[in-house]
């Protein structure tokens, strides 16, 4: 913490002139001062989640505060469903999607992405037993492997949509139908708010729950019953979701971001909040 605070003073004495970019908002607070607003859905723990007092915490929030702090701009947080989280940037040049978002073509065609600050990949939460070490290839479950499940997935997201299109299929650049890993083996799925709530119906309406790794891997850390194990499947990067015009905001972000993450402060946020949520190593 003494590191962070450290970069903290450090980055506030050159961010004078970033804060020119941007002094004259129109959405400042009483204090005078900029306000961002920043969408998140928290059942996305360590990134976002309620602490025992309902608020929104966690490593997305903690660096948003920070660079927020350092910009010299207020901070307010709205914790919506995930898929409003993206029209709602729209709507707003002053507002921040920071939600464990990945960063994709088809987000690309709607807003604007800052630098990737961490990756992860998917995960499928099952009962325990489910499988087995000949299940798995090189430690990992393919697509396959779900053949006849019914599955979970928090609605709008990169997971959702790699199980949408296995099992129902997708199209070519001609528009020709391609047929999905799961598709005809008596495969399905559920949208749901979030992973933690879809996690509550397995061994019920679902049989498991394909989520990004460090929050199945905190939903098992929480329930003995479940475990998880990494899809096969692409890595994907993570970046906070900007309004097309919000370009001056996207490089103070950058500026600041690029800062945190070479001093490890990225890496500590979620470190800190992974230990918080009790997640599993």
């Amino acid at each position: 913490m003494k590191k962070l605070l450290t970069l903290l003073f450090t980055l506030v004495l050159t961010a004078g002139c970033l804060l020119g970019l941007t002094a004259c908002g129109d959405n400042k607070g009483s204090n005078g001062k900029q306000t961002i607003t920043v969408y998140t859905e928290s059942g996305f723990a360590p990134f976002e989640y309620l602490n025992e007092n309902g608020e929104v915490v966690g490593s997305d929030i903690d660096l948003m505060s920070e660079i927020c702090e350092i910009l010299g701009y207020n901070l307010v947080v709205k914790d919506v469903a995930f898929g409003a989280i993206f029209t709602n940037v729209q709507n707003d040049k002053w507002a921040v999607g920071a939600a464990g978002i990945t960063v994709n073509a088809e987000r690309s065609e709607t807003g604007i992405f800052s630098d990737s600050y961490t990756t992860s990949v998917q995960y499928v939460i099952v009962k325990k037993g489910t499988f087995s070490e000949a299940d798995l290839t090189d430690g990992k479950i393919d697509l396959t492997k779900l053949s006849g499940k019914k599955m979970g997935m928090q609605e709008s997201t990169t997971g959702c949509w790699l199980i949408e299109d296995a099992v129902d299929g997708t199209k070519d650049d001609d528009e020709n139908h391609v047929k999905g890993e799961l598709e005809g083996t008596g495969a399905s799925y559920i949208e749901y708010k979030n992973a933690v709530v879809a996690s509550n119906d397995i061994g019920g309406k679902i049989d498991a729950v394909v989520i990004d790794e460090l929050p199945a891997k905190s939903i098992c850390k929480n329930n003995s019953e479940l475990e998880c194990f990494q899809i096969n499947a692409e890595p994907e990067s993570y970046a906070f979701y900007l309004n097309k015009e919000a370009t001056e905001l996207l490089s103070n972000i950058n500026y600041v971001l690029a800062k945190l993450k070479e001093d490890g402060v990225v890496d500590y946020l979620i470190n800190k909040h992974s230990g918080a949520y009790n997640l599993a190593k």
